[in-house]
């Protein structure tokens, strides 16, 4: 097998949708001057069409504020609004009392990831509706790192933890090749350790969007460990490190399957690379936090 196309991974150059959203403004009392912000529209780079979640339709906090008649009149305004956004677009609000910021530039893992971090991050009516039950926590692959990084601390093994990429020389086409390794020691000239490098990635599986998996099973995990396999030597001791989540509202059975599933295919290349080519790595797929980090502390003495 030629390892050499595993140095290319899809993801360094198309792991992030990019394009422009704006907001959605509107000013009930054109004397008062008081905005609100009503939703976000996001436009893809390339296309044209204008993908936008606007507020919730019970306008609970809008009639808390305004009373029943004005919020009979906002839902009207929400419908066309909608229509003029599928239809019109950008360019035509359909009242005076709409406005529509400037385009502003904005990536991310999905299209809805986007569009329901901006909602967070600009609707604020939102929090006046009802109460909803609390989400089940989320443990994702930043979360998980930040995890790592306190419990080295704590064991005086903190400078085997790197915040940044790590920068690898490709003897294939003379580039640098980046590798993302939250767990690395670099080879020294006088070594007293068994192996000259040290290195894992450590990545959660803990995610819906199947795009969001991919990327961080796929590239941030297995890409990165092949990679750093294949340009240091047979001497490294590598190692993966997956939390997998366990049942939950979120993680159903249907998910859970697709999550699983996910896990094998991505390590199929690393455990052919382990097996066939006697590379020096340790695998490990977890469904406990902690179960990680003694694991991680284990690996690095």
């Amino acid at each position: 097998m030629n390892w050499t196309s595993l140095l290319e991974s899809k993801y360094a150059a198309d792991a992030f949708i990019k394009g422009h959203f704006f907001v959605i403004k509107f000013t009930p009392d054109i004397v008062a001057q008081e905005v609100h912000n009503l939703g976000i529209g996001f436009i893809q780079e390339g296309e044209s069409k204008i993908r936008f979640r606007l507020l919730d339709s019970s306008l609970r906090g809008f009639n808390c504020i305004y009373g029943k008649e004005p919020t009979e009149g906002l839902r009207l305004l929400l419908d066309s609004l909608a229509l003029a956004l599928d239809t019109v677009g950008y360019t035509s609000p359909p009242s005076a009392q709409v406005k529509y910021t400037a385009l502003m530039p904005i990536s991310g893992l999905s299209v809805k990831s986007i569009i329901d971090s901006l909602y967070r991050d600009y609707i604020h009516m939102d929090h006046y509706q009802q109460e909803k039950k609390p989400k089940p926590s989320i443990l994702n692959t930043a979360e998980l790192r930040k995890g790592l990084k306190s419990n080295l601390q704590s064991i005086n093994r903190s400078s085997y933890y790197q915040e940044n990429k790590v920068f690898l020389e490709s003897d294939i086409n003379d580039k640098k090749i980046v590798l993302d390794l939250p767990i690395w020691r670099p080879q020294a000239n006088e070594t007293m350790f068994g192996h000259d490098y040290l290195f894992a990635s450590v990545v959660s599986a803990d995610y819906i969007d199947k795009d969001a998996l991919s990327f961080n099973l796929d590239y941030l995990g297995c890409t990165s460990v092949q990679n750093a396999c294949l340009l240091t030597s047979r001497e490294a001791k590598a190692g993966l490190f997956i939390y997998r989540p366990s049942f939950n509202e979120r993680i159903t059975k249907e998910a859970m399957d697709i999550i699983d599933s996910h896990i094998d295919n991505s390590l199929y290349n690393l455990k052919r690379l382990k097996k066939k080519e006697g590379y020096d790595i340790e695998i490990e797929v977890l469904d406990a936090e902690e179960e990680i980090y003694d694991k991680i502390a284990t690996f690095v003495n």
